[in-house]
């Protein structure tokens, strides 16, 4: 049809064809116009399935000239049959109405279902979808594969046989890796290919053997052997794992992973996955029937699974390993939480459109070691009942309302109080909102109810320390004004057209002083200084304390926004709090000393109570100083030490994909009781992805603790990155929970398309170098368009 508008006479006949037919789709739309009306119908996602093809799926024919006689249309010039899912064209066709068979010659091409196949000649028969073709390239764009054959078979539209046939996702013409085969037999409704007498060919090289193989050349999930994964370190020696994956449906599968370790012996993995319409989940257990270094069986398992039911939901989140160490030693997929605690968690919720109840219960297992400092164990809710109502406009008012009620229990019964606590929050606030301001009151109403259980299990000491009271409860208010403005003008960032902003907010909070000192902690902390906590009304996470307020927040900020583009180049933030009255309330939490079978405790009474008149200052600058470099400093100054408490600086240059540097320093010395000695840090992080040739990157990545002189983590590695396949070696060294050094290595050959032999390493590279990415990318599921003829 390309040629009809330079010759319009050429095209004629073929043009009439296509009329007829969009005359009759034309008169069937009418049709059902009249009988059934034009109406929507909702759809979850559009629908790109292709049409069912039958005997009465219609054939279009094009070409520059044709010509006809009773039994069969001869076409020529740009010929094309047509048939919905199969397109063939050549430089002649002849077409056989009487058998529906087309004989091509010269330049033939045949496309079905994605797949393309050409050659001198072909035989197509369109009703059965079957033919052959002699001395044929093919290619599978959805996969990247493509290959030569001394003859091809179509059979049924649903598979193909290939005879003396080449498999590659390199180039044409390229030597890197091929697969040849005797035949090989490729299943277009499973997309999966079969073959006997196979050899894998590298650099041109035959490098293994095998008389039967098969593998997927689609994008879907494929029963079989998946690649494995081949490693080596320090702690596990050899380490060789070979996932063995059954799709047993399309919503159910199955993978079970034999694990090699040399120096630990064998892992024994298993996975189930099913999706439903009203539930899904993932079943994991792990299982080491021997582990010859500690000389026991040992094991980790995690139930993940949610159902729904109407307007219930059901969540579990169930962890359990057999002893602190698995997760260290085996990086095991367990839900590992901060690595000391697993949680075991199961909840009910029913949501309506304003209001949603729940009711959980939230254990945990702790992962206790030898070698570690005791693990503090949280407090375990069994059950908790929540229920939290949230109305956005009601008037003008924005109303939200908390009830829950809460059982804890902990197994350390000596020092650890249980009981019941109850909780209250409602709220209300009118926000009133302009183009350059803002103004939200806020009223609020705050209630904690306990009824302490066990207090005379209590270690009796501790108990006459603490003095809790078995039933106590307090109530308090609390209004709160969150303000700001908005400032623009017209500015120049660096030659570019900027607009500037400046933008001052307060924020002021009052809630009035209430005794909170004979009350427990189950599950409250101090919060941390930040940006997010200077618009928070208590100092407290958690429902066991509320913080005395008189108190207001500012928070200047400053913007530079490209003019045309909108773009953040530059911003700058500075905040601090001011306090009108001292904030006694504290968390009251006790540290606990044993020496010389004597027990004494400690009250940590400076976790929440202020003095001070004002709080440290808190800065951030971000800064776009080209396109492809971003520099940025968040920074707490302590006035009343006359010093900076905690510094995170980096600075990431990002030129391109695949290419990126980036420098940071992570700084902490905040000498208050809440902060833990061990979790003071000054470190200093570099990581490096870059192009050392067109096809050779490098990789590093190195995390040095200035303030105990050695470093934390050490990565080196490459990748080179061919047409079609990739290798990396990286090698890996951190510091364990042992403080000792650990040594990993990554070997990994990458056949684009097709699968990875080795160990992976590019979830570590990812997560050691910020904006890593991989120089190769598997392609993703084909839609019906992707690869439209």
């Amino acid at each position: 049809m390309s040629d009809f508008s330079k010759n319009p006479s050429k095209g004629l006949p073929a043009l009439k064809i296509l009329s007829v037919a969009c005359a009759l789709a034309c008169a069937t739309y009418a049709h059902a116009q009249t009988t059934d009306g034009v109406r929507l119908r909702t759809a979850g996602s559009l629908d790109d399935s292709p049409q069912i093809v039958n005997e009465n799926s219609a054939s279009f024919i094009s070409a520059d000239r044709m010509e006809t006689t009773d039994d069969q249309i001869v076409l020529s010039g740009d010929a094309e049959v047509r048939r919905a899912g199969t397109v063939i064209r050549g430089d002649n066709i002849t077409y056989t109405q009487s058998t529906d068979t087309v004989d091509v010659k010269g330049n033939a091409v045949v496309t079905r279902a994605g797949a393309r196949f050409t050659g001198p000649e072909l035989n197509y028969q369109i009703e059965t979808e079957t033919g052959e073709m002699q001395d044929a390239t093919y290619e599978y764009a959805a996969r990247r594969i493509q290959g030569k054959t001394k003859y091809a078979r179509f059979e049924s539209g649903q598979s193909t046989q290939l005879r003396e046939a080449t498999l590659s996702t390199c180039k044409p013409g390229s030597k890197a890796w091929w697969i040849e085969a005797d035949t090989l037999t490729i299943d277009e409704t499973n997309n999966m290919a079969t073959a006997h007498d196979v050899s894998f060919h590298l650099a041109g090289l035959p490098v293994l053997g095998t008389p039967y193989a098969f593998f997927p050349v689609g994008t879907d999930r494929q029963s079989g052997l998946l690649t494995p994964t081949i490693g080596m370190s320090s702690d596990l020696g050899f380490d060789y794992a070979q996932p063995i994956y059954w799709n047993i449906a399309p919503n159910y599968d199955y993978t079970f992973t034999p694990r090699i370790m040399s120096k630990r012996g064998i892992m024994l993995g298993n996975e189930f996955r099913f999706l439903t319409e009203n539930m899904g989940g993932t079943l994991t257990y792990d299982w080491v029937p021997d582990d010859r270094h500690e000389d026991r069986s040992r094991y980790g398992a995690r139930v993940d699974a949610w159902a729904k039911w109407n307007d219930f939901h059901f969540d579990v989140d169930y962890n359990r390993a057999s002893d602190g160490d698995f997760l260290d030693d085996f990086s095991s997929n367990l839900s590992e939480g901060d690595n000391a605690i697993l949680p075991q968690d199961f909840s009910a919720k029913y949501s309506k459109d304003f209001w949603t109840a729940s009711l959980s219960v939230r254990k945990n297992q702790v992962l206790e070691r030898d070698h570690h400092d005791p693990v503090d164990r949280p407090y375990e809710k069994v059950p908790e009942f929540s229920w939290n109502a949230y109305y956005a406009d009601f008037y003008g008012f924005e109303i939200s309302s908390t009830l829950e009620a809460t059982r804890f229990k902990h197994r350390d019964k000596d020092f650890k109080p249980e009981g019941d606590r109850f909780y209250m929050n409602h709220s209300i606030a009118y926000p009133m909102r302009g183009s350059y301001w803002f103004f939200t009151p806020k009223a609020m109403l705050t209630g904690v109810s306990y009824n302490l259980t066990g207090l005379n299990n209590l270690d009796p000491d501790f108990r006459n320390t603490v003095g809790y009271e078995k039933n106590s409860h307090f109530v308090v208010p609390t209004f709160s004004l969150d303000t700001g403005l908005i400032f623009e003008r017209e500015a120049s960032w660096f030659g570019l057209d900027a607009t500037q902003t400046f933008e001052p907010r307060l924020f002021y909070v009052y809630t009035p002083y209430r005794d909170q000192s004979k009350m427990p902690v189950f599950d409250s902390s101090y919060m941390d200084l930040s940006f997010g906590s200077f618009f928070m009304e208590n100092a407290f996470t958690g429902h066991d304390r509320v913080s005395e307020a008189n108190q207001v927040s500012l928070i200047l900020t400053s913007r530079y926004l490209d003019r045309k583009s909108g773009q953040e180049l530059f911003s700058a933030s500075i905040g601090q709090r001011y306090y009108f009255s001292d904030q006694e309330v504290a968390l009251n939490r006790y540290t606990i000393d044993n020496w010389r079978d004597v027990l004494t405790y400690h009250r940590r009474s400076d976790e929440g109570i202020n003095k001070g008149s004002h709080s440290d200052y808190l800065g951030n600058i971000t800064a776009h100083l080209t396109k492809n470099i971003v520099a940025s400093t968040t920074a707490q100054y302590s006035t009343s030490e006359d010093r900076f408490t905690r510094i995170n600086a980096g600075i990431r240059w990002q030129p391109k994909p695949s290419a990126v540097v980036g420098l940071y320093y992570r700084y902490d010395d905040r000498s208050t009781s809440y902060i833990d000695e061990d979790d003071r840090i000054k470190q200093i992080d570099l990581g490096v992805q870059w192009p050392l040739t067109n096809s050779l990157y490098g990789l590093a990545r190195y995390n040095y603790a200035l303030d105990e002189s050695k470093p934390v983590e050490m990565l080196a590695g490459v990748e080179y990155v061919a047409d079609c396949w990739a290798l990396r070696l990286v090698g890996q060294r951190t510091l364990d929970s042992e403080d000792r050094y650990d040594t990993t290595f990554f070997i990994q050959l990458e056949l684009t398309g097709l699968g990875s032999i080795g160990s992976d390493p590019i979830e570590e590279l990812r997560r050691a170098i910020p904006g890593y990415r991989p120089t190769t990318d598997q392609p993703g599921a084909a839609g019906l368009y992707d690869y439209y003829e």
